[in-house]
């Protein structure tokens, strides 16, 4: 039987807790969570790092919590990494010995059909169960990392770990932070193709970067975003009390260098250019130390939980240069909202929104400049733009659509694990699991 014909047990192993404040890694986590429950599967979340807690609206999985790797593990792990280069950094950094052996017990003691992994970080769980198994990897990190040591931009490399010794290590050693990315994304490059051969399927947020990684490796990867569910009506454009707003929490460094960048180079771009008054609204997490260093023009509101409801206070999101890659859920969430995209070129990566039909796209201050004052002069009609970009965002990220490519996932994971070898099982091994179940 296929995964659309009867109940399936899922195991999701997740770098983090999916529940709490919202991420866009976070969403997709979700998504999978819910499509997986809203198809009648029972799912077990196995997750690092502390409990979020429980929320409002908490989907029905269990949720337990795995043991990150001791100190002398992590050390060991990360040098290995670093020397031996059969693995990424990032996979060192989630290397728990104590992990494995809690995985193979539960394997070994709930009959779970299917393993779900999440990001390359968790991909070795996924091998070593013996399961058929699904390699959700996000986007492409190595592609990813690439692109930040050419800008010289080290931020990001430890994702949201919260590893001391590593982050000290990092701080200490910034010089070397470029070389380390390139080394980093060789590796990483050479693992996403091992996991493309050794995973029943691969899955990536962006169609485009599905595309390229099929293409190099000779094996079909597939598409399956975020699901992001869209209000039934949204307040007119001309209507809204504030200009332009930024979303995105300043705890994520990629964040923090776009929006620091903007504030020192672009706003003083625009007003040299005769669009003055730019104020830019910041809607995320940040602390007192990330708002001092910021000009007057930046004015922060904080964590909002109703992201959607605030967004329609504005008349245009900006997106400033980002890594390109990977889907940008801030610009479905502005869509669907029918709030206008004001996006750099390398934000629009792999999105599939046409810059001056659903989005305007700009690439330097001259760009940004002359679409700012086209909107303010009523030379650009926004409105028309905004409906065009929900009605996109709608047919393509909507819960309805993500759910079914769900079930078409796990139907096509287990066809092709049945034609696959038997995978060697890790034997299990009493992990003190229970005291950790939530």
């Amino acid at each position: 039987m296929t995964g659309s014909d009867r109940s399936l047990r899922v195991l999701l192993i997740c770098t983090r807790d999916p529940r709490g404040r919202m991420s866009g890694r976070k969403m997709v986590l979700q998504t999978i969570l819910r499509s997986l429950t809203e198809l009648g599967h029972l799912v077990t979340v196995g997750h690092f790092g502390p409990s979020s807690g429980r929320g409002v609206a908490e989907l029905p999985a269990t949720y337990l919590r795995l043991p990150m790797p001791r100190p002398w593990e992590l050390a060991a792990a990360c040098a290995g990494a670093l020397v031996l280069r059969r693995r990424s950094v990032n996979e060192a950094l989630y290397a728990s010995r104590r992990a494995h052996a809690a995985i193979a017990d539960l394997v070994a003691g709930n009959g779970y059909d299917l393993v779900i992994t999440d990001m390359i970080r968790t991909a070795p769980y996924g091998e070593r169960s013996g399961l058929p198994w699904i390699a959700d990897l996000d986007d492409l990190l190595s592609a990813r990392y690439a692109h930040m040591a050419k800008q010289a931009a080290g931020a990001g490399l430890l994702g949201y770990h919260r590893a001391p010794l590593v982050g000290w290590l990092l701080r200490h050693a910034a010089a070397v932070q470029p070389a380390l990315l390139r080394r980093e994304a060789a590796i990483l490059a050479e693992r996403e193709a091992q996991v493309v051969r050794r995973a029943d399927l691969v899955s990536l947020v962006s169609g485009r970067e599905a595309q390229r990684l099929t293409e190099a490796v000779g094996i079909r990867v597939v598409s399956t975003p975020m699901a992001v569910p869209g209000p039934a009506e949204v307040a007119p454009l001309d209507g809204r009390p504030f200009e332009a707003v930024f979303l995105g929490g300043l705890d994520y460094g990629p964040n923090l260098t776009a929006l620091s960048r903007f504030d020192r180079d672009l706003i003083p771009a625009l007003a040299a250019r005769g669009v003055g008054g730019f104020d830019l609204h910041v809607i995320g997490y940040s602390t007192t130390s990330h708002r001092a260093s910021f000009s007057p023009r930046i004015h922060f509101r904080g964590y909002c939980p109703d992201v959607q409801a605030e967004l329609q206070r504005y008349r245009l999101m900006l997106v400033p240069e980002v890594t390109p890659g990977g889907v940008k859920t801030k610009i479905i969430e502005a869509a669907l909202t029918g709030t206008l995209v004001l996006a750099h070129e390398t934000a629009l990566d792999g999105m599939g929104l046409r810059p001056g039909i659903e989005v305007l796209a700009w690439r330097d201050a001259e760009t940004l400049a002359a679409h700012v004052a086209r909107l303010r002069g009523g030379q650009i009609d926004g409105a028309a733009m905004a409906r065009a970009a929900r009605a996109a965002a709608l047919e393509r990220f909507s819960p309805d659509v993500l759910r079914a490519r769900w079930q078409g996932n796990l139907a096509a994971c287990l066809a092709i694990a049945q034609g696959r070898p038997a995978r060697r099982r890790i034997v299990p091994r009493r992990a003190g699991l229970e005291e950790a179940i939530e």
